[in-house]
């Protein structure tokens, strides 16, 4: 009984606060205007007590709904009773706005049509009546639950079922995570509950955190009630976290939901991370259940994945019986999409390696598994921690777009380079399918070549005869000069013709991955670029894998996995998904063998690349160097490398932006990841 009265006595106070309210909406003299102008309702008309029930609803103002109800149903309905069934038909329909407004009324009953938006259901439109009663000076509101909706007749209620989906996890290829959504740990703040600032912030740093992390809590725009983060909390100090929150007022431990990225950097780039949803793409998602907050793919594979691991809500909108089990009628349902895992083809032992041994140069690298054209690793360095966007912290995004070398960059897929002495196995090609050279033909390495004037110079000196095999064993720029100048002599662009087929010039057509075309030059590029013809020192620049040849890190290494097969295929990243041919190239048995005898040598006692390999006790390899100029002095080196020799299982392209030779340099970390890879 004391519950009952002190519900009465709360109800009273409400209401009493709510007067002034509603005679703001009632007193409407005879003849007088509303604040659009438009002729008011007489005061006490059925009309006026309409517009101000309509009113009153449309702003959510359950008190002054509740002014308007005659005696009867405020002695029949508690305060209390009839603001909890409004409260629970905006939650149960997931209500975002609602519009009422009179479209008719007269003695004894006023029509209201509604206009409701949801956050899960769309919009709704439909009309309801009020039952008025003549009072002492107005009309009044006889009310009853269908005065909210017709269908909450006879004790029915609204009951929605709504499905919000749990992202789903980004794996390698044996399972391992590489990206998931997991309740994570975190220590934080009630700032209104904190008596002692210096005393909390000491304790939190003693802890573990920075000093900028703690004052960056406390600076927190959100409201002084409200939970802010200092940081996460590792299992391993779980319970140092728990002694701290119970024994200093003002912080929180608690679990929150968060995407992570188990791999952090060395997975950055191509796993990627996601981020909130802006307001605007909130807006055009209006009524399908996305709310502030949200997140979405931003990069990578979260970005190309997001439809299948981003699920949708979804949920049904019941009017259910006075039992609360029994269905009257279903209002609505919107499909539920589930989140799904995406399986991709990469290694995560192969991408940590790789990070390791780019150890944050400036570069990239690139493993590819040729027999099935599986990217087993995709990285880019310098790289960052994708972990920063998931928590939002403005501290280490901010190092992250200032940090030197654009970290943020994919240099495996974006990253446009010249080829170098690796594009002499395409100019090798090139030579025994259109230029008439055979495995048996010798072309003498010169120190000086003069073909053309002005002459140019081999990077070691004479060598002395040398069949293409052995010019690539030995990289030497004269004999590919030579190829190039018979090339231009003897064809019309058959060597940028055989560079398009080993896949240059045009992306490599990977699905879930964003990437540069790079450029491959020839007399119509040229004449569209700048109106000149193709000249002969054009050709024999290109020969080299210089000039206006530009490649990028995952290009490369899916040219030489064309090699391999003699066919050139689509790169695949996501498991399941067929490598698609895009041609075999031209190459006869006997022209593949001889070249992959060059592709041998160099990784012999003999070749450039020897001391990586051969005489450090690595025999079954093949690959190419390269050193590329760039502008100024600088210069970036490649290597690619590939093992088992006569039938690779990995192959390995990397690029370091900066460096002096491919084969000292970029040749052991190629050489490493493969070994990784074939384990």
């Amino acid at each position: 009984m004391r519950r009952v009265f002190a519900a009465a006595v709360l109800a009273g106070l409400l209401v009493g606060g709510a007067v002034a309210a509603v005679r703001a909406l009632t007193r409407e003299s005879a003849g007088g205007s509303d604040s659009t102008g438009a002729v008011s309702a007489r005061r006490g008309s059925p009309q006026a007590t309409a517009d101000a029930f309509a009113a009153g609803w449309t702003s959510g103002d359950t008190n002054a709904l509740y002014l308007l109800l005659d005696p009867a149903s405020q002695r029949a309905i508690p305060y209390p009773v009839f603001a909890a069934a409004y409260s629970q038909f905006d939650t149960e329909i997931t209500e975002t706005d609602l519009q009422a407004r009179t479209v008719a009324a007269k003695d004894g009953s006023a029509t209201l049509a509604v206009h409701l938006s949801t956050a899960y259901f769309g919009d709704f439109e439909y009309s309801t009546t009020l039952i008025l009663t003549r009072g002492p000076s107005n009309w009044l509101v006889a009310w009853d639950p269908t005065a909210i909706h017709p269908d909450l007749a006879n004790g029915r209620s609204m009951k929605s079922d709504v499905q919000r989906p749990t992202r789903g996890a980004i794996l390698d290829r044996n399972g391992v995570q590489l990206a998931v959504t997991r309740d994570v740990r975190f220590l934080g703040l009630n700032r209104s509950l904190v008596t002692d600032r210096a005393a909390v912030t000491a304790k939190l740093v003693a802890f573990g955190f920075s000093r900028d992390q703690v004052d960056r809590a406390f600076a927190s725009t959100a409201g002084p009630k409200q939970r802010v983060a200092v940081g996460q909390v590792s299992d391993e100090k779980r319970d140092e976290a728990v002694g701290l929150a119970n024994s200093v007022p003002g912080l929180l431990l608690y679990l929150e939901s968060q995407r992570v990225h188990p791999l952090g950097p060395a997975a950055a780039h191509v796993v990627g991370y996601t981020r909130e949803f802006t307001a605007e793409e909130l807006a055009k998602r209006r009524g399908t259940g996305y709310r502030p907050g949200d997140r979405t793919g931003a990069v990578g594979l979260e970005l190309s994945q997001d439809a299948v691991l981003a699920g949708k809500p979804g949920g049904t909108l019941r009017v259910v019986e006075a039992d609360s089990t029994t269905t009257y009628r279903t209002l609505a349902t919107t499909e539920f999409v589930p989140g799904r895992d995406v399986r991709t083809t990469l290694d995560a032992n192969t991408l940590r390696a790789a990070a390791g041994r780019l150890a944050n140069r400036p570069g990239a690298a690139v493993v590819i598994d040729p027999r099935s054209n599986s990217i087993l690793a995709l990285n880019s360095s310098p790289s960052f921690d994708p972990d920063a966007f998931e928590r939002n912290d403005a501290a280490a995004l901010d190092a992250i777009t200032r940090a030197p070398n654009g970290p943020l960059t994919n240099r495996a897929t974006s990253g446009l380079y010249s080829a170098g002495s690796t594009f002499k196995l395409v100019t090798g090609a090139a030579g025994l399918v259109y230029g008439g050279f055979t495995p048996h033909d010798e072309i003498n390495c010169t120190a000086v070549w003069n073909g053309l004037d002005p002459p140019r110079h081999n990077w070691e000196g004479s060598q002395g005869p040398l069949t293409i095999a052995e010019g690539l064993m030995r990289s030497c720029n004269t004999v590919f000069y030579q190829i190039g100048l018979t090339l231009y002599n003897k064809t019309d662009g058959a060597l940028s013709k055989m560079a398009k087929q080993f896949g240059f010039g045009a992306a490599t057509g990977v699905v879930g991955l964003g990437e540069e075309d790079g450029q491959v030059p020839d007399a119509a590029w040229k004449k569209a670029k700048n109106g000149q013809p193709w000249y002969p020192g054009d050709e024999v620049n290109l020969a080299i894998g210089q000039g206006d040849l530009l490649i990028t890190p995952l290009q490369l290494a899916n040219a030489y996995s064309a090699f391999v097969n003699n066919d050139l295929r689509t790169p695949v990243v996501l498991a399941g998904q067929p490598a698609t041919d895009r041609g075999a190239l031209p190459l006869t048995p006997a022209q593949h063998d001889h070249l992959l005898l060059g592709l041998k040598l160099v990784t012999g006692p003999r070749g450039t690349a020897s001391a990586a390999f051969a005489f450090a006790g690595y025999n079954d390899f093949a690959g190419k160097s390269g050193t590329a100029e760039d502008v100024g002095t600088q210069q970036h080196v490649l290597f690619v490398a590939m093992s088992p020799a006569n039938a690779p299982r990995a192959i390995c392209a990397v690029v370091l932006d900066d460096g002096q030779s491919g084969s000292i340099e970029a040749g052991p970390i190629a050489r490493d990841l493969v070994l990784v890879a074939i384990k």
